[in-house]
């Protein structure tokens, strides 16, 4: 099937219900075309209902916008959720907002020009989870995907129809649905993450030296991104750590559920160096710490549930004494 030939615009005006008898003719003749236009019409039809947006509301302006600027909608569902701290519950329902605004207007803009043309694999569904908070969400293939905080995934228009590739910047747990024709593929910067049918993490923050692929069950494989050439395998319970620099990595046994219990709303630390510790704070919290007076060799043993920040620095302070200051997003934590 070709992609340039699918009328998009025209479909979504039809499982909107808004297309006059001419249109509703033309989907009909475009439908008799090719038995293959049937299945994607149903396809589209089922990630269309998944969202239940009433497109009544909206103006249709003419402007030259089509089907892929609202993928991220149509296409799967995406749930903003606080992490675990009550004062956050102000700032995901501003988030939520936000969404059901940038939602609306994507609406608005969704029925363009027919005759305008447009590419079809360069447009992409962008996800983010700001920093503090974390996002999840279902790809059209059914797999599940968590982002954690301050992080961003991003996928072709095409996914799940050509290929089932990601683009991850930041930390994600995927708990992928199996497809014996597509492979499912995480881009993480220098290092590509192969699988099939499996759950697993990955950390590829910007600011970190190394990405880290930990593995809950199944077996995947990492490749260099440049050059595809196979760096390891992993079996469950294995953590890889990979050098941004140079590809080099190691591969360590690891407890899978403790390094990625985030996304069960958990963050454990089992025996965690002090820098280690708190730089998972910043980021569980969407704050900004400065340390004083740190002894590099202390570690941690704790879990953070439902603890607010002030609630958190208090459980440390009993642990290890500190002085600390909050001052909006800028915390400065001093040991005694």
């Amino acid at each position: 099937m070709d992609e340039k030939q699918i009328p998009y615009a025209l479909l979504a005006k039809y499982l909107s219900r808004q297309c006059s008898i001419d249109e509703q003719e033309q989907v009909t003749r475009w439908l008799d075309e090719d038995p293959g236009h049937r299945l994607l019409l149903e396809k589209l039809r089922n990630q269309w209902e998944a969202v239940r947006v009433d497109t009544s509301e909206y103006v249709i302006p003419d402007k030259q916008m089509v089907w892929g600027k609202i993928q991220e909608r149509i296409r799967h569902k995406v749930k903003q959720v606080p992490l675990y701290s009550r004062s956050l519950l102000v700032r995901v329902s501003s988030v939520a907002a936000m969404v059901a605004l940038v939602l609306g207007f994507a609406l608005s803009l969704l029925f363009y020009n027919p005759g305008e043309s447009w590419q079809a694999d360069q447009l992409e569904n962008v996800i983010m989870a700001p920093p503090g908070q974390k996002t999840q969400l279902l790809l059209p293939d059914g797999t599940q995907v968590w982002l954690n905080s301050g992080s961003r995934l991003s996928y072709n228009y095409q996914y799940s129809t050509t290929d089932r590739v990601v683009n991850l910047e930041g930390e994600a747990f995927f708990d992928v649905k199996k497809d014996p024709q597509y492979p499912f593929i995480v881009k993480a910067g220098a290092v590509d993450v192969k699988v099939h049918g499996t759950a697993f993490n990955v950390s590829a923050y910007a600011d970190e030296e190394n990405i880290m692929v930990t593995l809950l069950r199944g077996k995947v494989s990492l490749l260099s991104a440049a050059d595809q050439n196979i760096l390891t395998y992993l079996s469950p319970d294995q953590i890889a750590t990979v050098s941004k620099n140079n590809l080099s990595y190691r591969v360590d046994a690891c407890d899978a559920e403790i390094e990625s219990s985030w996304h069960h709303n958990l963050l454990k630390f089992e025996g965690m160096p002090v820098d280690e510790v708190w730089k998972k704070l910043e980021r569980w919290y969407g704050v900004d710490i400065t340390l004083a007076n740190v002894d590099p060799s202390r570690a941690y043993w704790f879990t953070v549930k439902t603890e607010s920040l002030t609630e958190l620095l208090e459980m440390i302070n009993k642990i290890t004494p500190i002085d600390y200051r909050l001052n909006g997003k800028e915390v400065t934590i001093r040991y005694k």
